[in-house]
């Protein structure tokens, strides 16, 4: 009797210890396929974060050096708060679907785009050399909402995780609105005179 419960419990403890072994396992390689079926989701994830900073460091400096319209004073504030929140949750994303939170600087490749097509071809010293803040400031972020727009609509087409694509659908609606906003402002029009 003593020896058929050993045997029972040894092999109860094998079994246990087998189909643990095969869980881990088999998440570990359902995490795997997950990174390996959306590649442009961290390439995605890799050109947006540094996409935001700069845009995030345009309305700093840009409130820093005096901008004056308020349409242009409520995007920069918007730009500030809201991106800075988004550039936390893609970093978390990454972390959680690739194992690393690390922006890979080379990562954007993969979406196929030129930097000018991403709008990032433009500085933020460019908003203290210019004797029309509001006009410069309404000129780069144009170009560079356009290029946020550009890379979401690729994530809607090409992304894997539906959380991504969620984001990607924001920031097209937020960002959308602003372009015609800052559509008034670049050039130096500045909306009729606000």
């Amino acid at each position: 009797m003593k020896k058929l419960l050993i045997h029972t419990t040894g092999a109860a403890v094998i079994l246990a210890v087998a189909l643990a072994t095969a869980a881990i396992a088999n998440t570990a390689m359902g995490a795997t396929r997950t990174a390996g079926k959306a590649p442009f989701d961290r390439a995605f994830i890799d050109a947006m974060v540094p996409h935001h900073r700069s845009a995030i460091e345009m309305a700093r400096v840009a409130k820093k050096e005096g901008l004056k319209q308020p349409e242009l004073l409520k995007i920069a504030n918007a730009i500030i708060a809201t991106q800075g929140k988004e550039i936390a949750q893609m970093i978390a994303w990454r972390k959680a679907w690739y194992g690393s939170g690390r922006i890979d600087p080379d990562g954007a490749a993969e979406l196929g785009l030129s930097e000018q097509e991403m709008g990032v071809d433009h500085d933020a010293g460019e908003l203290r050399r210019t004797d029309d803040l509001d006009a410069t400031f309404a000129t780069l972020m144009l170009g560079h909402h356009q290029g946020a727009v550009r890379m979401s609509r690729l994530a809607l087409k090409r992304g894997g995780h539906a959380e991504l694509k969620q984001l990607a659908r924001r920031i097209i609606a937020t960002q959308s609105r602003e372009i015609t906003i800052l559509r008034k402002h670049a050039g130096g029009g500045h909306g009729g005179g606000h």
